[in-house]
């Protein structure tokens, strides 16, 4: 679609009525603004729905970023200018006496990321959009973002960054497609026909929802997705406990599956906070690879090929619970062996460290780790055996 001055300004003007009510000359700045974001997230969903389908027609190979961190920074502006639009809406604004710089001054950077980490992850996305590499980046929908902070009295005070109030207008949730994911409860093992089978019985479920947030590459057809996942209980109310007037106790189970994200990186210097940054890392890691293996599988029928078609990558030590998950999905929902499943995840999984640092690592007590995630610690387990084994044929005695 061919965009000029005029059709800018009517298609601002449109979405202002639809969804303010009012023309875009009777617009307040915080309209103007979200109607101009309505405007442009169309024209990057257009596109990325015309990408998908040369992309699904071609059978290309599909690249997955897993990073806890994507600084995007404004969407705005950087959209406005790698769609080459910025005059004809600079134009059609001014038509109705709004100045598009105070628009974008407005935008507040989306609270999804803290330094270099984030900010690598953003560059890659841009990157491969701006290419033409069908790409979708993973992350959580952290309801505030890191802290804002201001100096008073000489102390550091930290106080909540509420980005999503404005920030919110770029993302499109798709509760129709939201995941389930497993904490806690034990694993029962049971050999049969088919071999050895683990079910994961007495759990507590958390949904994820996705949230899609567009990303445009410069003077590219191609239009990439990052996907947040926010954390929901399967029972939002418990109707029991509020008609007997426990109002509190009524909302308690969805309050806990809420703050898996609510903000990035909290404190973890206290168990609780450990807990919440362990579930927090699966949960958006199993709310993803379940998605990915879903989708390849629906197109192929097998997962025999899911390394020729998919390369997920894990940026950091943070989603490294990406290589026990995608060997459960395999054995557990997929029905493949041990060695099958070991050899498709080595080919699928590449892995970026930042740091050469110990204590960058993830690190978690063993008791924890089992209570919280009991079918992923005994992959873990496996792994690291068969590890030491292969070590002890290749160095005997060297148990150091």
């Amino acid at each position: 679609m061919k965009i000029d001055q005029k059709s800018a300004f009517t298609l601002v003007d449109d979405a202002c009525k639809k969804q303010f009510g009012c023309s875009i000359a009777d617009a307040t700045k915080q309209q103007a603004y979200k109607s101009l974001c309505l405007v442009i997230k169309d024209i990057l969903i257009e596109k990325n729905v015309e990408f998908t389908k040369t992309v699904k027609d071609k059978e290309s190979k599909q690249v997955y970023y897993m990073s806890m961190e994507f600084l995007v920074g404004t969407s705005l502006r950087n959209n406005i200018c790698n769609l080459k639009l910025e005059k004809q809406f600079t134009a059609a604004l001014k038509k109705a006496d709004i100045n598009i710089e105070e628009l974008y001054e407005m935008e507040p950077d989306a609270g999804l990321g803290n330094g270099g980490l984030g900010r690598l992850a953003s560059c890659y996305m841009d990157s491969l959009s701006s290419l033409g590499i069908p790409a979708t980046g993973y992350s959580i929908r952290y309801e505030f973002g890191i802290f804002k902070q201001k100096i008073i009295d000489g102390w550091q005070m930290e106080f909540p960054d509420d980005w999503l109030n404005l920030g919110d207008v770029w993302l499109s949730a798709r509760t129709d497609e939201s995941v389930e994911v497993k904490f806690g409860g034990r694993v029962e093992e049971s050999f049969g026909e088919n071999g050895y089978k683990a079910n994961h019985v007495d759990y507590s479920s958390i949904i994820a929802v996705p949230y899609d947030m567009y990303i445009s590459g410069y003077d590219s057809k191609a239009v990439n997705k990052l996907v947040l996942w926010s954390a929901k209980s399967p029972k939002s109310l418990d109707m029991t406990a509020f008609s007997r007037g426990d109002y509190a106790k009524a909302l308690e189970e969805n309050t806990k599956a809420e703050v898996i994200s609510k903000i990035l990186y909290p404190a973890d210097d206290h168990m609780d906070g450990k807990i919440l940054r362990i579930k927090q890392q699966y949960f958006f890691v199993s709310a993803s690879l379940q998605t990915i293996v879903s989708k390849h599988f629906k197109k192929y029928s097998t997962l025999d090929n899911l390394a020729d078609k998919v390369s997920v990558h894990i940026n950091d030590t943070h989603p490294a619970l990406c290589v026990p998950e995608l060997m459960r999905i395999l054995m557990d929902d997929y029905g493949y062996g041990w060695d099958d499943a070991w050899e498709i995840t080595q080919k699928t999984l590449s892995y970026t460290n930042h740091t050469v640092m110990s204590e960058a690592l993830e690190r978690w007590s063993e008791g924890m780790f089992r209570d919280q995630l009991p079918r992923i610690y005994q992959i873990v387990a496996e792994i690291n055996r068969r590890l030491l084994q292969k070590l002890h044929e290749i160095y005997p005695g060297d148990y150091a």
